[in-house]
């Protein structure tokens, strides 16, 4: 009786791809910091996240931290936008009254 040798323990699958999506989402959420590339990369972040699920890529984390930072971005602009509006209209006056004194 002859015994076929098994090697032991489970077969262990390859490292999953890196999904590039989800690298450049990251990339954009950085590079759009307070700007409106901020918004590609929240989108970017969210097709992603579905091509992650679908293929079953590595890369879940960087795809999340692209959709936060995408919305941070996203509010960050806003805020800065509404800043830059408010603090405007304020000195308006000043910069009206400057300009009929000079002319």
């Amino acid at each position: 009786m002859t015994q076929q040798y098994e090697p032991p323990g489970a077969q262990v699958a390859g490292p999953r791809e890196m999904n590039g999506t989800a690298i450049a989402a990251f990339v954009l959420a950085i590079v759009g910091w307070c700007s409106p590339i901020g918004i590609l990369g929240l989108i970017l972040g969210y097709v992603a996240k579905s091509q992650i699920a679908q293929r079953n890529n590595s890369g879940a984390g960087l795809a999340k931290a692209a959709i936060i930072l995408g919305w941070i971005s996203i509010i960050a602009f806003i805020v800065l936008v509404v800043v830059f509006l408010v603090g405007g209209i304020a000195n308006w006056d000043d910069w009206k009254d400057e300009y009929d004194q000079r002319t």
